[in-house]
């Protein structure tokens, strides 16, 4: 799926699952060869509200296989006895749901 894909390269992005920041800077930063170079300041980031939300959500995504298989398997059951039916108003009404839903976490 499409937002698997979004959510593992973002999660992959992100220096904690990486293990370690891909740039150093601070007393131990070293300037090539240089052993004269002035040490710069540490720099610090801090995350949004909605960046902590993400993560968050990111954590507890890769954590789930996201299936259930249960479900899965009976749905299959249905489409081959051509007995399963959507319906469509519910379908409609939990997209614009979901919608309405990110547009409150991301504005």
């Amino acid at each position: 799926m499409a937002i698997d894909i979004l959510t593992s390269n973002a999660y992959k992005a992100m220096p904690e699952a990486l293990g370690k920041s891909s740039r150093t800077t601070g007393p131990h930063a070293t300037a090539g060869s240089d052993s004269h170079a002035t040490a710069a300041p540490a720099d610090s980031v801090e995350l949004t509200a909605s960046a902590r939300t993400l993560a968050s959500a990111t954590a507890v995504a890769m954590a789930s296989d996201g299936v259930d298989s249960s479900k899965v398997e009976t749905i299959r059951q249905a489409l081959k006895d051509g007995t399963y039916h959507v319906n469509y108003d519910s379908v409609a009404s939990r997209i614009i749901e979901s919608e309405r839903d990110l547009s409150s976490l991301f504005g």
